[in-house]
């Protein structure tokens, strides 16, 4: 009964003791001033260390101290820290220290890229940054997305031009972007990263209607004009309109002579210092068909001479089936794009006096054309390719 009596006053002493220990004496071996991890301004969170302090505090003044209350992930012993409530138009310093180790640490957090900008040429489909000279990259999505995209910045690289290939899609019917510099994640004190940089919205404006350029079936030429430019299959580069320009200039294997090949004929508006090139018009152009034939009654037309007169007869004209000619004096030259012609609708025979068809002349001869009209369902049919005859009486 003494023994037990003795072993109890002997835990009260012990008991006693340790109720005089002071408290920040039992982390004293292990706490350590705190410290900082990972910074991440896409989520506005920031990783504190509390290192074995029961207590963290913060102050943005380095006088007034607030108890650190967040999200703490036993794992990693820290702190998910809000910091969705610091200024981002300049550094901010946060001051922290611990309850046990009460070493002040500072991290400064810094200001956000708010001078960034972002020009766009509406003409040449391209872009500059400015203020943006740090970045190696940049973000971008459409205003009605919340998917951003990366690219790299330099312009030889392959997201770039995935970049600038996806623009012209957008400029089909035009579209708003915003485009941004990314965070860099800081990594504690020493390295506290990059802010995402403040959002540019940038205007891609849509392509101009397509040109409505239509063939002259007469005078096989377009009615293109010096603000218009087409596409030369031969050297695969767009080419300046010189106002109205010939069949024979844009797109000459339609005509017989140069192998008689219907092709699509592309067309645009060309771009100026402030509007981007148009959309394309895609003009398609039969086949000039081949000159009717000269000679007897088996020819398309016959002619001869009778009382110093020329007759002609067009052996299979009609009203659905047009022949014509045109008269070239000796010494004029011929020309399509002006030539006058007279149209023939019937197998009766043509009497030209010698006034009308003098000596030397040059008459040519060929199938009527038709130009294309939505309204009356005609389509586009070239004049056929011309045969001539040179008077001699």
């Amino acid at each position: 009964m003494g023994n037990q009596k003795q072993k109890l006053i002997i835990g009260l002493l012990l008991l006693t003791l340790l109720c005089f220990i002071p408290a920040a004496k039992v982390n004293a071996t292990t706490a350590k001033a705190i410290s900082f991890g990972t910074i991440n301004y896409e989520l506005l969170t920031m990783q504190v260390y509390n290192n074995n302090n029961s207590i963290v505090y913060y102050s943005t003044d380095n006088s007034t101290w607030t108890e650190l209350e967040a999200a703490y992930d036993n794992t990693t012993s820290s702190y998910t820290m809000d910091i969705s409530w610091v200024s981002t138009t300049s550094d901010v310093t946060l001051y922290f220290k611990g309850n046990t180790v009460k070493t002040v640490k500072t991290i400064v957090l810094p200001a956000q890229n708010s001078i960034i900008k972002v020009t766009y040429d509406k003409s040449e489909g391209t872009f500059t940054f400015i203020n943006a000279e740090e970045a190696d990259s940049f973000e971008w999505r459409k205003s009605t997305d919340y998917n951003w995209i990366s690219v790299d910045m330099d312009e030889t690289s392959t997201s770039y031009n995935e970049f600038l290939d996806t623009m012209e899609y957008l400029r089909i019917t035009g579209a708003s972007i915003i485009i941004r510099i990314p965070q860099q994640i800081g990594i504690g004190s020493d390295d506290v990263g990059i802010r995402q940089s403040a959002e540019v919205t940038v205007t891609v404006t849509a392509r101009g209607t397509a040109p409505t350029v239509k063939v002259n079936s007469s005078k096989l030429t377009v009615n293109t004009t010096t603000a218009m430019e087409y596409y030369d299959t031969t050297s695969a580069l767009w080419v300046e309109c010189t106002g109205t320009m010939s069949l024979s200039d844009v797109t000459p294997k339609v005509l017989y002579s140069n192998g008689a090949v219907a092709t699509t004929l592309m067309l645009r508006k060309a771009a100026s210092t402030s509007t981007p090139y148009s959309k394309t018009q895609y003009l398609s152009i039969p086949a000039q068909a081949a000159a009717p034939t000269i000679g007897d009654s088996s020819k398309n037309v016959t002619y001869y001479y009778m009382n110093s007169k020329l007759v002609l007869q067009f052996n299979n004209a009609s009203s659905t089936n047009i022949y014509e000619y045109t008269i070239i004096k000796s010494g004029y030259d011929y020309d399509v794009t002006t030539a006058s012609w007279k149209s023939v609708k019937t197998t009766n025979i043509l009497t030209l006096s010698r006034t009308t068809a003098p000596e030397g002349c040059t008459i040519y001869v060929r199938k009527k054309g038709t130009d294309e009209n939505t309204t009356t369902s005609k389509v586009l049919v070239l004049s056929s390719a011309e045969n001539s005859i040179i008077v001699n009486y």
